[in-house]
């Protein structure tokens, strides 16, 4: 995965054509958000014509697959960790959190989660108030 910082808040994967915001919704929100939530919080920063964009949307299950598979270029870009060290999962500070919404859907009600570092994907009911998942944006180059 080919990684450029844009020096704007934004990472390109220049290989996957997509834009990443480098903040997610728990840096900017302070807060845990369940997919519904996620869901207006993309409209938001749709509105507010977040980091010069309006194109902004959650990403979907292989997007976000592809980007915790480069582990070392994903952490030193989004949770600003050098190599070496081990995060625990309790270490908020330390930048991205442990899953992300995705923008795919089952039955109305359910919605997909992918959880760094194990890149496991569980599909739970949008309304759950969950620990440790959050939004992060992306938008087609």
């Amino acid at each position: 995965m080919h990684m450029k910082d844009n020096n704007n808040g934004t990472v390109s994967d220049v290989d996957n054509d997509l834009q990443w915001s480098i903040r997610d919704s728990r840096q900017e929100l302070g807060k845990w958000l369940n997919w519904d939530e996620a869901d207006a919080y993309v409209k938001a920063c749709n509105e507010q014509n977040y980091l010069g964009y309006n194109d902004w949307r959650l990403p979907t299950k292989s997007e976000v697959r592809a980007l915790f598979k480069k582990k070392e270029a994903y952490q030193k870009i989004f949770l600003k960790l050098s190599q070496k060290k081990e995060r625990k999962v309790s270490n908020y500070q330390a930048g991205g959190e442990s899953s992300y919404w995705s923008s795919e859907t089952r039955y109305d009600s359910y919605a997909w989660k992918c959880y760094y570092p194990t890149s496991k994907e569980i599909c739970v009911d949008k309304t759950v108030s969950t620990t440790g998942t959050s939004a992060r944006l992306v938008r087609d180059l």
